[in-house]
């Protein structure tokens, strides 16, 4: 099992999706689905005895009823996930049990609603349950993700979220977090915050906004596999674990090419938040932090470090700029799939949520431009008073 089998859910590449998502449902998402190259997340078809576990996304959580533990295996790179007390009780890390989801390898049962790929889904609304059935072991695992993904997207959802093209890192005091197309650099200012000083990565790409019970606004992102561009990775490639998986590109192929290819090479590495020692999903109040938007882009090679240069006007100057780099093409497209039955927003009623969340991170935050260069250090130290 290789993991750019074109045959499988993950081959292709379409700018601003969400690597390692199925492009059945959502074409040319996630190039990561097919899993089977990274060491340990190999899915093997044997069965065992069926166990009961609570994967933790913050305010809720999920019961998975599996009899699987490679499935469980390649869930853990994703969420946190822990053997269930008697009665399903979650504990205090946990939040409230969104859905319980019982999975198994074998053939759909009969009813059952199948998708493209031979994985059967039945679902009961009101008792909050859902059974999966599929003999594909990576087929099945990678549905059993995006459900567990909707439980999480049906919270946020419900407290009025957007969500933006944008990375996310803290160290616990500040929150910096870096908007822009694809190619601005967001993943590279990321890593660099996770490895040169050490900060917590809380979103790659699909930052949440919602409001807590209290009108607090939290930042949150989707669990998804991080793609690293072949360029990125050779300048970090002797801080980093091994990749979870790969996209059209080997650690030797890329370590072979000329420096003036790599930047320009197709391929990726991919990440789980877990492989980069990053806990996930994490859910952080920005009033109680300094937040810094940064809406950034890579200046020219060789120039000397931009000074950060604030939006004007403050505020109003903000929402308009990070209302192109709201996410309506993942909400209302086909990445966002609805495998568990959830009531859903219209188009209007988003927008509407969407401008009043960036009005509420417009009033904590400071909004800035900046042309880098691959670094986020330099931006902190020209910033350091803003604390």
């Amino acid at each position: 099992m290789t993991g750019n089998d074109s045959t499988r859910e993950g081959s292709g590449d379409n700018p601003g999706d969400d690597p390692g998502d199925n492009p059945g449902d959502d074409p040319g998402d996630d190039p990561g689905d097919d899993l089977g190259s990274a060491p340990g997340h190999g899915l093997a078809v044997g069965l065992g005895g069926g166990e009961d576990y609570v994967i933790d996304l913050g305010p809720v959580a999920v019961v998975l009823q599996a009899a699987q533990r490679d499935l469980v295996e390649y869930l853990s790179g994703f969420y946190a996930v822990r053997r269930a007390g008697s009665g399903h009780e979650t504990g205090s890390r946990c939040g409230q049990v969104q859905w319980e989801i019982d999975v198994r390898l074998g053939a759909p049962d009969a009813g059952m609603t199948c998708t493209r790929w031979g994985v059967g889904v039945d679902c009961d609304p009101g008792a909050r349950r859902a059974r999966v059935r599929g003999v594909d072991p990576v087929h099945l695992a990678i549905t059993v993700r995006k459900m567990v993904r909707e439980a999480l997207v049906e919270f946020c959802g419900s407290r009025a979220a957007t969500m933006l093209h944008a990375s996310a890192v803290t160290d616990g005091a500040r929150v910096v977090i870096v908007v822009g197309d694809k190619g601005a650099g967001k993943t590279t200012l990321g890593l660099s915050a996770v490895l040169d000083l050490g900060w917590t990565l809380l979103s790659n790409d699909h930052l949440l906004l919602y409001r807590d019970h209290d009108a607090t606004l939290v930042v949150t992102s989707l669990p998804t596999p991080i793609p690293v561009k072949t360029g990125t990775w050779c300048d970090w490639s002797h801080r980093l674990p091994a990749p979870w998986d790969t996209e059209a590109i080997t650690p030797e192929r890329a370590r072979a090419l000329p420096a003036g290819q790599r930047y320009r090479s197709p391929g990726r590495f991919l990440y789980t938040y877990r492989g980069l020692g990053q806990p996930h999903p994490l859910h952080t109040r920005l009033a109680e932090r300094t937040v810094d938007v940064v809406l950034a882009g890579y200046g020219r090679a060789g120039a000397l470090p931009a000074e950060p240069r604030q939006i004007e006007p403050q505020g109003v100057g903000l929402v308009d700029a990070l209302g192109e780099h709201v996410r309506f093409d993942w909400w209302f497209g086909p990445a966002n799939t609805h495998l568990l039955p959830r009531a859903e927003r219209t188009p209007a009623q988003f927008a509407a949520d969407s401008t009043q969340r960036l009005h509420d991170l417009a009033a904590v935050a400071t909004a800035t431009r900046w042309t880098h260069h691959g670094h986020l250090g330099p931006f902190l130290a020209a910033t350091a008073s803003r604390r």
